[in-house]
């Protein structure tokens, strides 16, 4: 992997040396900030990551400032990305699900008659953006929501039209931020500085990296044993190739590294008005207007309140490819020209859409970005800088097979966010034609939906700190490949990230503790109070009695998930491509067995693990409690009161058995006596000692006798 990161960095270089020589001449010269304002967290880019980083520092008591580009909060969620990509209602935590129940409840009450609303207040609550469960939305109620949510702490203070130009520096320590004014059409204006004990970046690009000298990644890895999707690659995924099975690799994939990015976009948001001749159709094609690029389907329905569309293109439609890694290194001058492409591009699409694509009915919305001719003000940048950072997440982290278990991916035990989505990346090179070869010159080349080979996965720490600098966290541009960011690029998961960020900076400030030296286990105990997922399950809401003490005993590998019954699916595949929710469950109310108790005790507790043979003829080697089983026998042997209890089978001609009955469900009484004999401290059984223990119960037995 390090060769892999060091070629990259020679592309990088190259592509940094041809840009930069570009920009010198347009730089305008910087002038002295006109105001410095002093604060204990600075976070940058009002994004969902920004948003959950303000409130989780806020929160616990820190002066924080959030300066966001736009006129509004929420990043591309209130700039048409209009629904959460979120695959599993369940995986949504934190900040993110406070504002899933937010819009749930506006969509209940003040958009109650809305029909579509009124639809899928009927339908199943798993049906993905439906807008009765809060899982899309309008992009001013976006807006909206996000404005109160941080309204509500008084110790947040919001800066609108502002974007960063500079960094503050004592030798490695980043201690402040330069912005300067930025209105709706690109033009800048004066600067502001702004310090603080811990800046975050939460914008897209990771602009403060470049600023600070931080080591980044950008484009693509070469192809390698963590990462068999990386590089250059042709895949048959949003298009029909004959003679294919679904998720095939396509010849002239080469795996080949490159400094190019996904496509972005903007995510325009049409309305359909019901006529041909509403007020915001297209008058004229915008510049280098050209048919031939763009296709629409016109039987599509809307997807949010007030018969408003989200109007994303894959293949064919809003995305355009080779502008992501010029936007992400270019200045913010430069920046205005990329916009201006991008805009006329997809004001194209939606002038194909009302002429050639039969849909002269939609329109661009009169009530969203009304101060900017109905456009986003935010372009949809999928991907940006990738830091260098204590931590790389790989496709193998991501990956239920490479490193995981066939229905997630590797434990961490440093998580402090999760994911739930496939791995997905736009065309980094899009068709040249609708003739489309099968690969090659001329297709679209850098596609990606890996979603049954995708599983919850967790996020260490590590991603979001730089090896060297301090002071500041990257929750957006995390340390990742660009095959991982794929994934990790969802809004609900950055938004975890960004929380995670304000927790460590608070607890940072709190005990004067450099980022990089903080006890993850710390950051851990603070998220799942506040209910953020460490480990995902479709049964433990966050308001369950167990819900912390399964959350850490899981990131332990305390709970068993790779029993493989549970494999089983109704489907052709235990992934997530079947929405199948039986196979992620942690079934608290059912009776703990003794094999399951057993490796949630000694995994759960930290006991080294001891074995001298195998003892029980029911638990042999291979058996899923075998290491468990014979660790707590171990123990037990030693022990002046042996509290591990087995049987001896002497029947009459046949061999003599013991057996540790793996599969007998485990009593009160029976999980305090062996704790108390692990602890060697009394641990009292509950008021009925003889009551079966449910798995739920034994989980918080656990965790509340050792205080983890």
């Amino acid at each position: 992997m390090n060769r892999l990161i060091y070629q990259n960095y020679i592309s990088i270089a190259l592509l940094l040396t041809i840009s930069l020589q570009g920009m010198a001449a347009n730089e305008a010269p910087v002038t002295t900030p006109v105001s410095t304002s002093d604060y204990d967290v600075v976070v940058i880019g009002g994004t969902p990551a920004g948003i959950a980083a303000a409130i989780a520092a806020g929160r616990a008591g820190k002066t924080v400032v959030l300066i966001e580009q736009s006129p509004v909060l929420g990043g591309v969620l209130s700039s048409g990305v209009i629904r959460l990509d979120d695959f599993y209602v369940e995986s949504n935590s934190g900040v993110m699900e406070e504002f899933r129940q937010r819009v749930r409840a506006y969509h209940r009450t003040e958009l109650a008659e809305d029909p579509l609303v009124k639809a899928q207040l009927r339908q199943d609550p798993r049906f993905p953006w439906n807008t009765a469960e809060g899982r899309a939305w309008e992009p001013h109620t976006a807006a909206r929501i996000y404005a109160e949510m941080v309204a509500e702490i008084g110790t947040i203070a919001t800066r609108f039209n502002e974007v960063a130009v500079d960094v503050e520096m004592i030798e490695n320590r980043v201690t402040g931020v330069i912005t300067q004014d930025r209105n709706n059409q690109g033009r800048l204006g004066k600067q502001q500085a702004y310090t603080g004990k811990v800046i975050i970046d939460a914008t897209y690009e990771a602009d403060l990296a470049a600023f600070a000298n931080v080591p980044f990644r950008i484009g693509r890895e070469a192809r390698s044993e963590e990462e068999p999707h990386a590089g250059r690659i042709y895949t048959n995924f949003f298009r029909g190739v004959p003679g294919t099975l679904n998720a095939t690799i396509l010849p002239e994939s080469t795996g080949e590294a490159d400094v190019r990015s996904q496509a972005f976009t903007y995510r325009l948001t049409g309305k359909d008005y019901g006529r041909a001749d509403h007020p915001y159709r297209i008058k004229e094609p915008p510049p280098n207007y050209d048919p031939a690029k763009y296709a629409w389907n016109p039987n599509k329905k809307p997807i949010i309140p007030n018969n408003k569309f989200d109007l994303l293109g894959i293949n064919w439609g809003g995305d355009l490819t080779g502008y992501g890694t010029r936007w992400v290194l270019a200045d913010w001058e430069e920046r205005s020209e990329i916009e201006r492409i991008f805009r006329n591009y997809d004001l194209g699409w939606l002038y194909y859409i009302q002429t050639e694509g039969g849909s002269p009915n939609i329109g661009l919305p009169d009530d969203e970005f009304t101060d900017n001719h109905n456009v986003p003000y935010r372009l949809y940048v999928r991907q940006g800088r990738r830091i260098q950072g204590l931590y790389t997440l790989t496709e193998s982290d991501i990956h239920k097979d490479l490193r995981g278990n066939g229905l997630r991916g590797p434990i961490h035990s440093d998580s402090v966010a999760i994911g739930v989505y496939g791995i997905d990346s736009h065309n980094v090179q899009g068709p040249s034609s609708r003739k489309e070869p099968r690969s090659g010159e001329g297709a679209a080349e850098g596609t990606l939906h890996l979603f049954d080979v995708t599983g919850p996965y967790q996020i260490p720490y590590g991603v979001m700190v730089p090896n060297q600098h301090r002071g500041i966290l990257f929750p957006v541009g995390i340390s990742s490949t660009h095959v991982a960011m794929c994934t990790v690029r969802m809004e609900p998961v950055w938004s975890s990230l960004g929380q995670a960020a304000g927790v460590a900076a608070a607890l940072a400030i709190d005990h004067d503790l450099e980022l990089s030296d903080l006890p993850v286990s710390k950051i851990q105990d603070e998220l799942v109070k506040q209910g953020a997922v460490l480990f995902f399950y479709t049964d433990l809401p966050r308001d369950a009695p167990a819900f912390e003490a399964v959350q850490k005993l899981s990131v332990l590998g305390a709970v068993a998930n790779d029993d493989p019954d549970r494999f089983h699916s109704s489907q052709t595949a235990a992934g997530l491509s079947d929405s199948n929710k039986e196979i992620y469950r942690f079934r608290p109310r059912e009776a703990v067995t003794k094999s399951e108790f057993a490796r949630m005790v000694v995994k759960g507790l930290q006991i080294p693990l001891s074995i001298t043979a195998a003892h029980f003829s029911d638990v042999p080697r291979g058996h899923p409690a075998f290491k468990f089983i014979e660790t707590l026998y171990d123990y037990s042997t030693q022990s002046q009161e042996p509290f591990f209890d087995y049987e001896t089978d002497k029947e009459p001609g046949k061999s003599t058995r013991v057996l540790a009955h793996p599969d007998q469900e485990v009593s009160d009484s029976d999980a305090a006596k062996i704790i108390s004999g692990l602890l060697q401290k009394v641990v009292s059984a509950g008021p009925m000692p003889d009551a079966k223990l449910t798995r739920s119960e034994a989980a918080q037995m656990i965790y509340q006798n050792f205080g983890l």
